[in-house]
């Protein structure tokens, strides 16, 4: 398994990320796991670990190959534009040197 983590950021709306994790939480089946992490079921996705912090909101995504995670993190993506309409958005990814615990 691999393990993928995308930042997002929206340089315009502080007010955007909350937002985003009430609307995640109220529309995809989901397991709070802290105060500021949960585990989401996002359709075409699959489960994602999402991490709110105060400036950022973070996705952790695993697949099995590097094929699968362009198609997941495309369909997070477009999900996201889809639930923040008319709010810039800046992801960027990066490769996981370790499957977060919650995929275990």
């Amino acid at each position: 398994m691999l393990a993928m983590t995308g930042t997002l950021r929206t340089p315009e709306s502080v007010r955007a990320l909350p937002l985003l994790a009430q609307n995640l939480r109220r529309h995809h089946e989901h397991l709070l796991l802290s105060g500021s992490q949960m585990l989401v079921v996002i359709t075409g996705v699959g489960t994602v670990l999402v991490t709110s912090e105060p400036r950022l909101m973070r996705f952790d995504v695993v697949a099995d190959s590097r094929n699968d995670f362009e198609v997941r993190c495309a369909s997070l993506e477009a999900n996201i534009q889809n639930r923040l309409p008319g709010v810039r958005t800046v992801t960027t990814w990066a490769s996981s040197s370790s499957i977060p615990v919650p995929f275990r």
